[in-house]
């Protein structure tokens, strides 16, 4: 008896397939010892009802994306079960927490598609629940600005609290130390890039930037919502605050930043090598704006703000405003995100660069002023540079301010004093030179942070 053996089909599940493997289907008739090709109209009806069902299947998947997510999951499941499918939670998931005044996205300081950063220092945390015993998951990256002008950046990552770091920007970076089912919790940094091609311009991004689009993690995951603190605190300065000299997150910035958490703050870095208070930062000539630029002053008064040359009220030089409606320093660009603490350590650059004595000082009162308007509530500390560059400008500065504003009580100096500038200055010892190493940052951060508390808790009273 004649009869058709017909080779099982090839999953289709939406994929695009060659031409070549479009169809592997062999049909024969047997009889006896014979096999025949069935008759070409035979094939031809079969192909046509193969194409007329992968059609309508991908149309159906085209027409809700969700669905097809989850279609493809249960046919992985079913046809390979040690193939897990997976789903992307997206920057706009209300499971991101990002740090305040570090991001830009693909719509202003938000956006579905990305969030960039150019600041060292800068993070997100992410939670999931995982139903799956043998959980993954991906950081998923945008590196199209790339280019070999420069090394890419490189994050840090703590998962459940297992560290790993060096880590070069990739398309996708997989998360490893993930065990078991149930919560994980993810934080990510920018911890290192080089300093060139960060900025950008008017209507162009920055080049040298994390940029990030999701977290791919298995389909049976759920996110959970993030809780950022109500409160943040704002480190600014140049590259010892940025964290040149020490090794992955070791920077006094990051330290003091970690402590602020646990009294419920998060913390912005907001610090860029080789600027100043009206010198630029990045690599010579740089293109980084100084922070607050003041030209054609005299001893030390007056002179014109320059806004286009200066920073401090700018996320990056793509437009992205540090500023929210009523000209307040915001977190992610909405009202009422005022920092609660601000921290400036700068000074250093502009001894070392030459800057203009009369401007400098200049930029410092006027700096400090829009600065306490900008955050009205915020209590504000001057760091004195670790080298006592400026440290009587910057006293004389805070002094002109209290004078001029004898009811505000919420701006304050640390002095480290000059047995750090000593040490400093000996290059190459235990703590470091110029810039300070691992041991000198952990040093400074443990001098800085129960000033930091007292100011805080004094402020609270």
């Amino acid at each position: 008896m004649n009869h058709i053996q017909i080779e099982e089909l090839p999953s289709t599940r939406g994929d695009t397939m060659k031409n070549t493997d479009i169809l592997k289907i062999l049909t024969y008739m047997s009889a006896g010892d014979k096999k025949m090709r069935i008759a070409p109209t035979l094939v031809t009806l079969a192909l046509a009802l193969f194409l007329l069902t992968a059609s309508y299947g991908a149309a159906a998947e085209n027409a809700d994306p969700a669905k097809a997510t989850v279609k493809t999951a249960e046919i992985d499941k079913k046809t390979n079960p040690d193939l897990a499918a997976t789903i992307v939670i997206p920057v706009d998931s209300p499971a991101f927490a990002f740090s305040p005044g570090n991001w830009s996205g693909d719509e202003g300081r938000a956006g579905k598609i990305f969030r960039q950063t150019w600041y060292p220092g800068a993070y997100f945390r992410i939670s999931w629940e995982a139903g799956n015993s043998k959980p993954s998951a991906k950081i998923i990256l945008d590196t199209s600005t790339y280019s070999t002008k420069f090394k890419p950046p490189q994050i840090a990552y703590n998962i459940d609290g297992v560290w790993k770091s060096k880590i070069p920007c990739a398309n996708e970076i997989v998360i490893g130390d993930i065990t078991g089912a149930g919560r994980h919790d993810l934080s990510v940094y920018l911890h290192w890039s080089e300093q060139k091609e960060r900025w950008g311009s008017e209507g162009k991004s920055g080049l040298n930037v994390l940029r990030v689009t999701g977290l791919q993690v298995d389909a049976d995951s759920k996110p959970i919502p993030a809780a950022p603190a109500p409160k943040w605190a704002m480190f600014i300065g140049d590259s010892i605050t940025e964290g040149s000299g020490a090794t992955e997150l070791a920077a006094y910035s990051h330290l003091v930043g970690e402590a602020l958490r646990t009294q419920g703050y998060e913390y912005c870095v907001n610090a860029c090598g080789w600027s100043g208070w009206i010198r630029k930062g990045d690599n010579p000539p740089g293109d980084v704006p100084g922070f607050y630029v003041i030209a054609n002053s005299s001893d030390g008064t007056g002179g014109q703000y320059d806004d286009a040359a200066s920073r401090w009220n700018k996320i990056d030089g793509n437009n992205h405003s540090m500023l929210d409606s009523k000209g307040h320093l915001s977190a992610h660009g909405k009202d009422g995100e005022e920092p609660s603490l601000i921290m400036i350590n700068y000074g250093t650059n502009d001894i070392l660069g030459n800057s203009n004595p009369s401007d400098t000082r200049a930029s410092i009162v006027q700096g400090l002023a829009a600065l306490c308007k900008s955050a009205p509530e915020a209590q504000i500390i001057i760091i004195i540079p670790f080298g006592q560059f400026y440290a009587m400008e910057l006293k004389e500065a805070v002094a002109v301010h209290r004078k001029n504003n004898p009811a505000d009580t919420k701006v304050s100096i640390i002095d480290l004093g000059p047995e750090v500038e000593r040490t400093l200055s000996a290059r190459n010892g235990l703590m470091g030179g110029l810039h300070p190493n691992d041991r000198g940052h952990a040093i400074f951060a443990a001098k800085i942070i129960p000033q930091v508390m007292s100011i805080l808790n004094g402020a609270s009273k």
